[in-house]
């Protein structure tokens, strides 16, 4: 009787486990992006989340806008929140969509460069809340994935500091970042007013590019800006795709 007991509790253990498996998501390394930049102790100023993907088939432009409305529809806006417009003649093939509040920028464009390439370009700004970011990543990215089998997406978290920090005080907030993230610096670019370092993180192992032969997936940079009086923090994965 015993016996059985254990057996029954075992497998019941099992399936627990199996549930909360299924029930996981992957974006832990996410979660620690935020947390790191969290631990960083500088004021959010915007996230950005760059996304695009490939569309190998002769597609049309009405399909190409029934694909944008799908993402509109999945980011949770309205129809009546955005503004159409397009070019389509023999030399350009395009449609765009934009949406704009007070917090947050939304751009949408399909391209169509020929019968097997075209593009769906996705471009989010926002300066109020960074804490949805994860959740917007994975509908966009799962957006994308429905229409396309190759999906590049970039995210990058910025925030300030109200003042010039001394220059090696740059060195350890980077050093804290890369050890937060589990992660090893492959290149650096400075001068007396910038830092920024590309490196590889084991969070982030789905998400890289190839760099001077090795992997990278985590982008920082860190600037003094004298126009504001800032410095200015940017954590992005896998590289930074904005002008800083």
């Amino acid at each position: 009787m015993k016996i059985v007991k254990i057996i029954a509790s075992f497998f019941i253990l099992m399936l627990i486990g199996i549930f909360i498996s299924y029930g996981d998501t992957d974006n832990s390394g996410y979660d620690k992006l935020l947390e790191t930049f969290n631990n960083t102790q500088a004021d959010f100023k915007f996230y950005n989340i760059k996304a695009n993907g490939l569309i190998n088939y002769d597609i049309t432009k009405n399909e190409i806008k029934d694909i944008c409305i799908d993402i509109i529809n999945d980011l949770g806006l309205e129809e009546s929140d955005i503004k159409w417009g397009e070019k389509w003649d023999e030399k350009e093939k395009q449609v765009y969509i934009q949406s704009n509040t007070l917090d947050k920028s939304i751009s949408i464009i399909g391209i169509k460069k020929s019968s097997n390439e075209s593009y769906i370009i996705v471009d989010i700004l926002d300066n109020k809340v960074y804490k949805d970011i994860v959740d917007i990543y994975t509908i966009l990215e799962k957006s994308l994935y429905k229409y396309s089998n190759i999906v590049d997406i970039s995210t990058c978290i910025s925030g300030e500091f109200y003042k010039k920090l001394q220059f090696d005080k740059y060195d350890d907030i980077l050093q804290e970042i890369l050890y937060n993230m589990c992660a090893e610096e492959i290149d650096r670019v400075e001068n007396e007013n910038m830092i920024s370092i590309t490196a590889y993180s084991k969070l982030l192992e789905e998400n890289y590019l190839e760099y001077l032969g090795n992997k990278i997936n985590l982008n920082i940079g860190i600037r003094y800006s004298e126009d504001d009086d800032k410095t200015l923090i940017y954590i992005a994965t896998p590289i930074i795709k904005l002008d800083y």
